[in-house]
């Protein structure tokens, strides 16, 4: 079977599987960065300082995502 026939006719994935995909994704990243930090770090300090500002910008981003899945999940609940 054609490949982008096989994947047009399989299922889409649940909202939920979707989000959690996406969250192991950003986890996955995010680890690789923690991972390659020390040594970017150790080249000079306004590389640690970038590394500071990304963390808390990440932190941010992640804080307003885990928000938005909370409030999707209670109305979804609420709906269903």
């Amino acid at each position: 079977m054609d490949k982008a026939i096989d994947v047009a006719t399989k299922e889409a994935p649940s909202p939920l599987a979707a989000s959690l995909h996406a969250l192991d994704r950003i986890e996955a990243a995010l680890a690789r960065i923690e991972n390659a930090a020390p040594a970017c770090i150790a080249q000079g300090p306004g590389l640690r300082r970038r590394h500071e500002e990304l963390k808390a910008s990440v932190a941010q981003s992640l804080a307003g995502l885990d928000e938005l899945l909370a409030t999707r999940d209670r109305t979804e609940r609420h709906d269903g």
